[in-house]
């Protein structure tokens, strides 16, 4: 039996937070049920590239769910809704503050008929505030939370994260939320509305950031602290065939591993003097242009030296640890044939996740789940 089977979930929102906690949960075991508009659904079924018509961002993020479609703008739609509600034992939903309410399909409404239910809602910045109303994307968020200002060169512009920080670490604030309430419902018959919104997820991922500013007073920013390039022993490195290095050496017994293997025993003790550090920086640049990329990856195995290649998306995909924490798994689909998605990062010893069915086609599970062809 997977962990969360017998928990059923409808899943409201669109694109990548919501379906992708969802999608987690989906893993082990939960049913999620995608309500979608008719005709267009979830936007990421149109995102390139395809498998015959499906989008791979949609075969990603939706697998193991079931869809069902409903206008929610008609009174039909709307009923439908609140008929399954009464069934469920979560809510995820994505759009903008105040519209749900509108619909008649919010929190309030559908706790009535279903006092045990947990509602979770993910938004830009929150029911309340003066950008409670506002649309934006990821890059909108982490800007303002101050992330976006702490990235790229000291000299130069702030560079854009490579990831999406703050919707991916929303759907896992949401997914530990739903957990937690669930959690409460079962012990008390409770359940509760959960405001996650994508800012305040943001600002929560800069710890370091506000130790140093609610203690001192200093204003992380680019290249003036550990973080962001100040130190030599935290930093990147181009390599002889202009590829990279990541150098995470903090701690003295890896610097001190580090400046060994490279036979500069005497750089070991300046790391202790921050007046050093340019110089340092200098010569480990100096240094790690004596060899590739990969010829530095084979040199320093076994040394212990917290060093690692900067890779691709491809090389990671192919590397041994990937293989070996099966995050790269392989899917057998008698329409799709064999295709990859990355594996669930949760490993449980005695509940793991599974990829069991592929991504539903728009409004596939209707008649199971409404009773009804469409």
């Amino acid at each position: 039996m997977l962990a969360l089977e017998g928990i059923r979930i409808l899943d409201m929102s669109r694109l990548l937070p919501g379906p992708y906690c969802t999608m987690l949960l989906a893993d082990f075991g939960a049913e999620v049920i995608k309500i979608e508009e008719p005709k267009l659904g979830d936007y990421s079924r149109t995102f390139p590239p395809f498998i015959k018509d499906f989008g791979y961002w949609h075969l990603q993020l939706n697998r193991n769910k079931k869809s069902v479609t409903l206008d929610l703008k008609t009174e039909v739609g709307k009923q439908a809704f609140l008929e399954l509600a009464k069934t469920a034992d979560v809510v995820v939903e994505s759009y903008r503050p105040g519209v749900l309410k509108k619909l008649g399909v919010d929190y309030a409404t559908v706790s009535k008929l279903n006092p045990k239910i947990v509602y979770c809602s993910l938004s830009g910045y929150g029911s309340k505030g003066p950008l409670a109303k506002q649309a934006d994307h990821d890059i909108g968020y982490v800007s303002l939370a101050g992330i976006t200002a702490m990235s790229g060169e000291a000299e130069g512009k702030p560079a854009i994260p490579g990831v999406l920080m703050a919707d991916m670490n929303a759907a896992m604030a949401a997914g530990m939320s739903i957990m937690i309430a669930l959690r409460h419902a079962q012990q008390t018959g409770e359940g509760q509305e959960i405001d996650i919104n994508l800012y305040n997820v943001a600002m929560t991922l800069m710890p370091g950031a506000a130790s140093l500013y609610f203690g001192s007073g200093f204003v992380a920013q680019r290249g003036n602290n550990w973080l962001t390039g100040q130190n030599p022993n935290y930093n990147i490195y181009e390599t002889k065939d202009k590829r990279y290095m990541s150098v995470g050496c903090l701690e003295k017994k890896f610097w001190s591993n580090l400046c060994k293997a490279l036979e500069r025993p005497e750089l070991i003790d300046m790391i202790e003097d921050g007046a050093n550090y340019d110089y340092l920086k200098e010569q480990l640049t100096i240094e790690f242009k004596k060899r590739t990329m990969r010829e530095w990856e084979a040199y320093l195995v076994g040394k212990d030296t917290c060093v690692t290649p900067v890779l691709n998306f491809d090389e990671a995909c192919a590397a041994p640890q990937t293989i070996a924490n099966d995050m790269v798994v392989k899917v057998q689909d008698e329409e799709l044939g064999e295709y990859k998605l990355l594996g669930n990062a949760l490993k449980l010893s005695k509940t793991p996740a599974s990829v069991r069915k592929r991504a539903p086609r728009l409004g596939e599970d209707n008649e199971e789940i409404l009773g009804e062809k469409r």
